[in-house]
């Protein structure tokens, strides 16, 4: 019996040697895109598409003078991402009255083709928050490091210094959207972090392009 309790003991050993890297090797790395937590956010520019300020530039850090900011950089469109912006940026929106900030800021090489869409696709759109295109290109603004192998960077920003970072490769709306929520809740300083049923109500059917 003694025996082959140490023999079950060495086989375990050894099945854990050989599949604890594999384990491990099969985990994808972490991608870091943006300013971290504690980082300075920088001021940027981004050129507006839709409604009266079509065409001028804003600057979101410095439009949010220190108070509580979200600043979703969208790095790819698709349903997912798209989507995902809509949720936050329109429950940002509702908290305007508690000080928050917010803003979409497109991240493209083609800031015509992009603006084209932003047009077509307003009705999917986030609204109540200005939506713009980096007058930076496709790495978007230079202070910023963000990735392009992510396909949003959301940056939760308070007293100009980063608060959360989400560097997202593949957004959901159901994994993403809570733990955004939250971090935006704890910058404002106020309510509960809501659920995505509750952020779906403030928005209305999106108009597919």
């Amino acid at each position: 019996m003694k025996a082959q309790q140490m023999r079950a003991f060495w086989l375990s050993i050894m099945v854990a040697f050989y599949l604890g890297p594999a384990s491990a090797a099969a985990e994808p790395a972490k991608e870091f895109s943006g300013p971290q937590v504690g980082e300075q956010a920088a001021s940027f520019a981004a050129r507006s598409v839709l409604g009266e300020a079509a065409g001028k530039e804003f600057d979101l850090v410095k439009e949010a003078q220190g108070k509580p900011l979200v600043i979703f950089f969208l790095q790819e469109v698709n349903r997912p991402s798209v989507g995902l912006a809509r949720l936050l940026l329109n429950y940002a929106a509702s908290r305007k009255a508690d000080g928050l900030f917010a803003g979409l800021v497109l991240v493209t090489a083609d800031a015509t083709a992009s603006e084209e869409w932003i047009k077509r696709a307003a009705g999917a759109l986030p609204s109540g928050v200005p939506i713009g295109i980096s007058v930076d290109g496709a790495e978007g603004p230079g202070a910023y490091g963000l990735n392009r192998k992510v396909q949003v960077t959301v940056l939760v920003v308070k007293g100009d210094k980063v608060t959360a970072n989400f560097a997202l490769v593949q957004p959901s709306i159901e994994a993403d959207g809570p733990k955004i929520a939250a971090a935006i809740v704890a910058a404002v300083g106020s309510g509960a972090p809501p659920t995505v049923e509750e952020m779906q109500k403030l928005s209305p059917p999106a108009r597919r392009p």
